[in-house]
């Protein structure tokens, strides 16, 4: 997987790519159903699959987080507010494979910069994992004090 990162006084950027060994379809349907979704990322559900609609972030012993989605493309791209950031899923389908494109904004005053985008660097593998093999990653095995070293040096924030 590749990883970029970028800031500007607005926040900070994230973009990760990956390939994953899946048609399309079978990625969008993983990235924007509430069936698909929670196979990799078991705390997302979508209420409306459209432009303006509405998905939750569940989370445990607090108040469920509302989100909106902000694009909508059938097996092209899902975008969808993230607290007071975003994210954007692009797909580029050659047939037998598609690469999948994460862009992820975060603004400075978001709390947890580093640790949401190490999260989302272990959610695309994960993807991958359950598109591909049917079964999700082990989260107790993923280094995630390695990857949240690399993100903190990478994009400097201090």
């Amino acid at each position: 997987m590749e990883a970029v990162y970028a800031k500007d006084d607005q926040g900070a950027y994230q973009t990760l790519k990956i390939t994953i060994k899946k048609d399309s379809a079978t990625v969008f349907n993983l990235l924007s159903t509430t069936e698909g979704v929670q196979k990799w990322f078991p705390q997302l559900s979508f209420k409306e699959r459209k432009v303006g609609g509405k998905m939750t972030f569940h989370m445990d012993e607090q108040d469920d987080v509302e989100m909106e989605i902000t694009a909508f493309e059938e097996n092209v791209a899902i975008g969808y507010t993230w607290d007071t950031g975003a994210v954007r899923f692009d797909l580029y389908d050659s047939g037998s494979e598609t690469v999948l494109i994460l862009d992820e904004f975060l603004p400075f005053d978001f709390p947890h910069i580093i640790l949401d985008f190490s999260g989302w660097q272990f959610q695309m593998k994960n993807l991958k994992s359950v598109a591909e093999t049917g079964e999700p990653l082990d989260q107790s095995e993923y280094d995630f004090d390695s990857v949240k070293d690399e993100v903190e040096t990478k994009l400097d924030l201090g």
